[in-house]
């Protein structure tokens, strides 16, 4: 239960605010502060009472003794007896005196507890602020704790000269700092104390009053309100609190441009989106077209053509046919080939990268044999990379050159592929007629889609062009 009571009251100190634990704080350390303020003024006061104490005792015992000077020449213990008890009387600090003659035997004595007999040497064993000496010439002042007395300051002073003996008396230390430790001072400290609680409350609230509206601005940029400013305070404008409001200022003003940022990108994402269903669409159709306008006609011609060979009856006439068939299928069979090799390259799962690029050139080349195609891969041999990775570089290496072929009517077109580090970087630099790169053109479909590509696997790809000098596409794609 002590420990749930402790973890219960450490979180309970934990979930209030921060203004409110500072507080505390400051209060926690200036009352620690105000108890070792007082600690030390009365460890002063005290050592200077001690001191007094010791004066005091020092000047009774001399006085006792001049006092005691007759009393023992005339050989009158009773009298002596009489005035020692009559100075116990009046002074309640005074715990015994007696005097001893010069043999060490008591004279004449006076207690308030009675006698005790280890007095007699127990002053004599410890001396802290007297000298330590058995001769009844010195003045002689010890520290003393006793069963009966408690601490006493015992003082020995010497009656006359110490010929007669010597005078004891036992001073009480109970009280001894008290009466030094007024009302006045304890009232002071607090009051100090009261001064440095209400100073830190009032500074604590200054300072934190920044940081409540830095939390307030906090909460009203996660409900999405990003228009907003903080004005730092005169007196925490250069301050860490000033840095810290100008660091909001700036991460809202961040935020702010993000959002808009976004809401730009959403709507291209959109529009992206849009044309990519359109594009999908458009080659559904054209693959649709090409199954039935080709294919569906080729297989159509075949049919008939077997049907022919039915009411044929020479082998002579059945045989060119049959070739004929044969070399009709073999036309059909390309004609699949290249469906699917449209769709996605086989040679691109089947050996990588490089090999489906040089397939895709060579098919080109054969379609456009006034463009000179070159194709340069560096530290890409028997290297092979994540599926997505090659199908989308490859796309955008196809989208380049298609684009190239179709509207830059270029004589050369060059490929450069290069594994660097943990990047695939790539260029395509044709000599074609170029265009003026703007922010217009990535609203085309060709572009958008490339960059789009490269993107969503963390790369990065650019367009440079220049009217009559050419168009240069640069991309880079990590491969981790």
């Amino acid at each position: 239960n002590g420990e749930e009571s402790k973890v219960g009251f450490l979180k309970s100190f934990l979930g209030v605010s921060f203004r409110i634990k500072l507080v505390g704080l400051f209060i926690f350390f200036t009352f620690l502060c105000g108890i070792a303020i007082l600690y030390f003024v009365f460890s002063i006061y005290l050592n200077e009472a001690m001191h007094e104490e010791m004066l005091l005792s020092q000047f009774i015992a001399k006085e006792l003794a001049v006092d005691s000077k007759g009393f023992m020449l005339k050989k009158h213990p009773r009298q002596l007896d009489a005035l020692l008890a009559g100075e116990l009387a009046d002074n309640d600090r005074i715990l015994y005196a007696f005097a001893e003659n010069k043999k060490g035997k008591i004279f004449a004595s006076a207690f308030k507890k009675g006698f005790y007999l280890n007095i007699l040497n127990s002053g004599r064993s410890l001396n802290i602020y007297g000298s330590k000496s058995n001769n009844h010439d010195l003045l002689s002042t010890v520290k003393v704790t006793s069963p009966v007395y408690g601490e006493i300051y015992d003082t020995s002073a010497p009656i006359r000269g110490g010929k007669l003996g010597i005078m004891r008396v036992g001073l009480s230390l109970k009280y001894a700092g008290y009466r030094f430790f007024q009302k006045s001072i304890i009232f002071i400290s607090v009051l100090i104390m009261l001064f440095i609680m209400l100073l830190s409350i009032s500074i604590t609230l200054m300072l934190t009053n920044p940081l409540k509206k830095i939390n307030e601005a906090v909460q009203r940029i996660k409900k999405g309100d990003y228009d907003i400013h903080l004005n730092a305070s005169s007196i925490s404008e250069n301050d860490e609190i000033g840095k810290l409001s100008k660091a909001f200022n700036e991460m809202a003003l961040g935020l702010k441009e993000a959002e808009d940022e976004r809401d730009k990108n959403e709507d291209l994402r959109k529009n992206f989106v849009n044309r990519i269903i359109n594009a999908q669409e458009d080659e559904r159709k054209n693959i649709s077209h090409g199954l039935h306008d080709r294919l569906g006609q080729f297989l159509f011609a075949v049919k008939l053509k077997l049907r022919m060979l039915e009411d044929l009856h020479d082998l002579n006439e059945i045989k060119p046919r049959i070739l004929q068939i044969r070399k009709d299928l073999d036309n059909g069979v390309e004609l699949i080939h290249k469906i699917v090799k449209d769709l996605r390259p086989p040679l691109l799962d089947d050996r990588g990268i490089v090999d489906a690029i040089i397939a895709y050139i060579n098919d080109m080349a054969k379609n456009n044999e006034n463009v000179k195609i070159n194709f340069y891969p560096i530290n890409l041999e028997n290297n092979r990379f994540n599926k997505e990775i090659e199908i989308n570089i490859y796309r955008i290496i196809q989208e380049a050159v298609l684009n190239s072929l179709r509207h830059a009517y270029p004589n050369n077109i060059t490929i450069i592929i290069e594994k660097y580090k943990d990047n695939i970087r790539g260029v395509i630099v044709d000599d074609g007629i170029g265009f003026e790169c703007n922010k217009n053109n990535d609203g085309q479909f060709g572009i958008t889609g490339m960059m789009e590509r490269a993107k969503l696997l963390g790369g990065e790809l650019t367009i440079e062009s220049e009217k009559g000098i050419g168009t240069v596409v640069k991309f880079r794609i990590p491969t981790d």
